[in-house]
């Protein structure tokens, strides 16, 4: 088992001087965030915490067939099930429903008193705006306000080879906003955008801050900053403000003779300072909904120590690496790697990491 260790703190950078307003907005959601404790935002209801459907990528749409963990044919048996469990709510993607399905959905999710969030894909040319017009309307049918999405899909690191290559994922990502917005206006939904281990921080701000839109915003994800080098408390205190749902997760590193290792693991076996992250979000939102996002997987290589990884990140700064590597170091552990378990342990696994990151959230997160 993984012990709950502190992070780093982080290293004093030297920043570029920043235009006044700019600097005043930075400096307050520094002293918010050092003034918080997890006390001062809990709420008095408890919210329960919903799970993204990536949290059960083993038993979603048959991927793996077992009696003991029947696989989830579709958005109604995971909602079903999460009520099971406990959970208040589930995050879903939202993809070749029928008017049926959104009204089915919506009937049980209102009866069972859960949330439901979509997920959903960004157009990658203009002639997909059609089916992402589809998807939003199909979702907002079954009661849905807020869609995540990503910009990339793969990891940043693995996919682009290049810094032309990134400027061109930067051109189009920025082009499927500006082709997005009207849509999402006029159907009154709010589009969150993932840091997923594709935009970092400043990158995803100056996307948002460059639309000023109401409905674009962020699907905060508490552990993927790690991979592209920054510090996860930092990446939580900035895109906070701007943030419509999450990924809750904690994680575990290991060191690797190409970068480190990194692993989601059960809430409170990781080294994220989950209480203090969850407070923040809350002293910005008090009714922030919090997802958890624990997948049970082999852990992922981040090769930080290699050439390739660094051709699409060339502003990091040395210190900003410097920092995750001694993290790493300091916090290290053996991590499990679950492709050795027979189909029943590994469904055995995935649920049994869930049933203990509901329980450390309602304990100690009021989720």
């Amino acid at each position: 088992m993984i012990t709950n260790k502190p992070m780093q703190q982080p290293i004093d950078f030297d920043h570029p001087r920043l235009p006044r307003r700019e600097f005043l907005k930075k400096a307050s959601l520094g002293a918010l965030a050092l003034s918080v404790s997890p006390i001062d935002a809990i709420p008095t209801k408890k919210e329960k915490m919903g799970i993204v459907i990536h949290a059960y990528g083993k038993r979603w749409q048959q991927q793996l067939n077992n009696e003991k963990f029947p696989p989830f044919r579709n958005a109604i048996d995971f909602l079903v099930h999460c009520h099971s469990i406990g959970a208040g709510g589930v995050q879903i993607s939202v993809s070749g429903w029928d008017g049926e399905m959104a009204k089915k959905l919506r009937k049980t999710s209102e009866e069972l008193d859960m949330f439901v969030e979509g997920s959903i894909g960004i157009p990658r040319k203009e002639g997909d705006l059609e089916k992402f017009k589809k998807e939003i309307q199909d979702g907002k049918a079954a009661g849905i306000k807020v869609f995540r999405t990503v910009s990339l899909g793969p990891r940043r690191y693995e996919a682009l080879r290049s810094k032309e290559e990134f400027e061109e994922f930067l051109n189009n990502a920025h082009q499927a906003l500006d082709w997005v917005v009207p849509i999402l206006e006029k159907e009154k939904v709010k589009l969150a955008i993932e840091n997923h281990k594709d935009w970092r921080t400043e990158e995803l701000l100056t996307a948002l801050r460059s639309r000023d839109s109401e409905v674009l915003g962020v699907t905060l994800d508490f552990g993927n900053s790690i991979a592209l080098m920054e510090d996860p408390m930092e990446t939580l205190e900035a895109l906070a403000p701007y943030t419509y749902s999450t990924h809750i997760k904690d994680m575990a590193v290991e060191e690797s003779p190409e970068g480190f290792l990194m692993s989601e693991v059960p809430l409170g076996q990781g080294i994220l300072d989950l209480p203090k992250m969850v407070a923040v979000c809350r002293a910005h939102k008090p009714n922030m909904r919090f997802n958890l996002e624990m997948i049970t997987r082999d852990p992922l290589l981040i090769p930080c120590l290699t050439p390739e990884f660094w051709a699409t990140m060339p502003t990091v700064k040395a210190q900003e690496m410097a920092a995750v590597l001694r993290m790493v170091k300091v916090n290290q552990s053996s991590l499990p790697k679950v492709s050795e378990l027979d189909t029943e342990g590994l469904l055995a696994a995935e649920e049994n990491n869930i049933i203990q990151s509901l329980a450390y959230a309602s304990k100690n997160l009021n989720l």
